[in-house]
């Protein structure tokens, strides 16, 4: 148990070292060539570890896996915006809702497949990134889009020297708090669970909830986002504000039923603000440099995804679950005063954030 830990917190070390490598790289060569390269270096650590299912193949693939996946998602973000610029924060939540639609079919067959045979699940995993890879070959615009779409001039200085940095890094500690708050979910939740005598499939099952809700309650995020929460901040605001609803419902500590409503609400929470901070990081990149601040915040997300299950565990083993939920409602608490800095500088990106509030 402990080589597998100590393995999974260095592939999230992993590939937060691909975001913020991917993002620069995808700024100075290309996104679409940053992709092709993210893509061949998945391929190959799954097939080696297909037929090479031991140890010694398995901890150094796992670990270059989780550095080529960052050289995939990061470029796919800064495409995204590039290739759909007037889409604002729909392109990112397209994005995401696909994301979470995959992972809940992956899931699915992936177990199915799992029984039949471990080295299949690696192959397959391979070929659907190949069909991926000739995928990008294909139909993606070779050609610099941004600059052809924009006709600018790429602005080269020093990242810390741009005006949008200081919202940059209020977005990053944003979501890096609000992940380190929402991983314990998946880290401390079925533990507590288990300790309380629920079994695993009544912990799974909220996952699957969680998949349904992303898909079918598009129209109910639409409806807040237009009639409650028309601006980025507001949505920040408001995910907190659900966030904080699931949490105190696990607090609480009440009936089984008790956690649909608890995952309804995180999920509600999950919607508004993981399309909206890439969104709103799009919105303040300078020329040339959305690559770099997509991989800035994505660094900021898996940061969370690898400090939060740490802090939650220790909270948890020293002091028990409902300490964890104390933590992660801390987090959240806590998140609004980056999320309040952002709204302040908000403003002085008007016009690309307020065209862009228009078209959620």
């Amino acid at each position: 148990m402990t080589d597998a830990g100590t393995l999974i917190s260095l592939q999230a070390l992993a590939t937060l070292l691909g975001q913020l490598i991917s993002g620069a790289l995808s700024d100075r060569f290309g996104a679409r060539k940053v992709m092709i390269c993210g893509l061949i270096g998945a391929v190959l650590p799954l097939a080696l570890v297909g037929y090479f299912p031991i140890w010694e193949v398995y901890a150094p693939g796992i670990l270059v896996y989780g550095f080529a996946l960052a050289f995939i998602f990061v470029p796919i973000n800064a495409l995204i915006f590039t290739l759909w610029p007037e889409g604002g924060r729909k392109g990112f939540n397209l994005l995401y809702v696909f994301n979470n639609a995959g992972v809940a079919v992956g899931t699915a067959v992936g177990g199915f497949i799992a029984s039949i045979s471990f080295r299949l699940v690696f192959w397959l995993n391979g070929l659907g990134f190949l069909i991926y890879l000739v995928l990008v070959l294909l139909f993606l615009p070779a050609r610099d889009t941004q600059v052809k779409a924009t006709g600018k001039v790429k602005d080269k200085t020093p990242i810390f020297r741009d005006r949008g940095f200081p919202v940059l890094l209020a977005l990053s500690a944003g979501i890096f708090l609000m992940w380190s708050a929402y991983i314990q979910v998946n880290t401390v939740l079925p533990v507590t669970m288990t300790d309380l005598g629920y079994t695993y499939p009544q912990y799974s099952i909220l996952w699957t909830l969680n998949g349904i809700i992303i898909v079918t309650f598009q129209p109910v995020t639409h409806w807040l986002i237009r009639h409650w929460a028309p601006t980025l901040s507001r949505q920040f605001y408001l995910s907190c504000l659900f966030y904080a609803l699931g949490f105190l419902i696990l607090l609480a500590d009440l009936p089984y039923s008790s956690y649909f409503v608890m995952m309804l609400f995180l999920t509600l929470g999950e919607m508004l603000v993981l399309p909206g901070v890439p969104a709103a990081a799009a919105l303040i990149a300078p020329e040339g440099k959305t690559g770099t601040y997509q991989g800035v915040v994505g660094g900021a997300s898996s940061g969370g995804r690898t400090l939060g299950p740490v802090l939650g565990g220790l909270a948890f083993d020293h002091y028990g679950g409902e300490t964890a939920w104390i933590l992660a409602l801390g987090f959240v608490i806590i998140a609004i005063i980056p999320f309040y800095l952002y709204q302040r500088r908000e403003k002085t990106f008007s016009q690309g954030i307020k065209s862009e509030e228009q078209a959620v």
